[in-house]
């Protein structure tokens, strides 16, 4: 018999491994999908699950207010096409430093990331006493004059002390690179070349995009909320604190109508002072209506497309036809 089972193994031993081999494939391809399979779902009901409810419990925490007042704000989306960058991860980090820094008065934080840091530009960020958080920051940044800075245009919705709707702004931060290699926030108006090379990026058609963008947000916001309104045409007015403007448009001698022409670069605020926010750009020869105008400062509208921006400019840079 055990002749007979040698001969019978010798004739099947071919088949016998081959089987042997096929189950041993199986097996392997059996252990490797459970070790697939088991680390897809850690990644998905573990941190990565964490991640998202985190995330969402903080966007409905920083818009349950605006949603109660029926706003909807967003950070805007970059057109195809656009150089813009969005959310560059360092740039944005740098961002949200100093705007944290900025409404919790941490000048000691600010002085690491603002160069240069002196007493004028402490006072400069720190005067504004109206604005108690920052939310929503997001970033929009283009490659500057030299290597390693960036003009950044940063959105974000103040929130205002006593007003539920927080308003819709954008804001212009020129970051460097310092010898250090760390990026800061610089004085833009350091250097004519600088300033003149920021004003004509800040005319592309894709940043005035973005400032349209967030001045339809601001609008909206102001139409749902009649003290949000009040109080932004109170900070227009220079009459919402002491340290919203830097002169008094009291003592200004105004007249109203008319047209004037941009004789540089320059910036539309959202009320009379360098520090408010963003929500254009003149290039030089753009058409402006004058609505009120100034003697430091002038209230215009600007058609910008079919979009009308309105706002305020340092009437040094308007031609008037005088």
């Amino acid at each position: 018999m055990l002749d007979d089972f040698r001969e019978w193994l010798s004739d099947n031993l071919r088949y016998i491994l081959l089987g042997l081999a096929v189950l041993l494939v199986i097996i392997i391809g059996v252990c490797i999908f459970r070790l697939a399979t088991g680390s897809g779902k850690k990644g998905s009901s573990g941190t990565g699950k964490k991640a998202e409810v985190i995330t969402e419990s903080i966007t409905e925490a920083e818009e349950a207010d605006n949603e109660e007042a029926g706003v909807t704000m967003t950070a805007p989306s970059v057109e195809a096409g656009s150089d813009l960058v969005r959310d560059d991860a360092a740039i944005l980090e740098l961002v949200k430093k100093y705007y944290t820094a900025a409404a919790e008065k941490d000048s000691e934080t600010l002085s690491q990331i603002v160069d240069p840091w002196n007493e004028e530009v402490e006072e400069r960020i720190l005067a504004n006493d109206w604005i108690e958080g920052f939310e929503n920051i997001s970033t929009y940044s283009k490659a500057g004059p030299v290597d390693g800075s960036y003009v950044v245009y940063a959105y974000y919705e103040g929130r205002i002390k006593g007003i539920s709707t927080a308003v819709p702004s954008l804001s212009r931060l020129y970051v460097v690179t310092n010898d250090s290699g760390n990026l800061v926030v610089t004085d833009w108006n350091s250097s004519t070349e600088v300033a003149d090379y920021i004003a004509q990026v800040s005319s592309d058609d894709d940043v005035q995009a973005l400032v349209a963008d967030v001045n339809r947000q601001c609008e909206a916001a102001q139409e749902a909320d009649p003290e949000l309104a009040a109080f932004m045409e109170a900070l227009a007015n220079g009459t919402a604190t002491e340290q919203d403007t830097e002169s008094d448009d009291s003592d200004e001698e105004t007249t109203s109508g008319g047209t004037a022409m941009a004789t540089a670069g320059v910036n539309i605020r959202q009320s009379a002072s360098t520090d408010a926010a963003i929500m254009g750009t003149l290039y030089q020869g753009a058409e402006v209506t004058v609505v009120e105008r100034g003697t430091d400062w002038s209230h215009i509208t600007f058609n910008y497309n079919g979009t009308i921006i309105e706002g305020y400019v340092a009437s040094q840079y308007l031609d008037f036809g005088d």
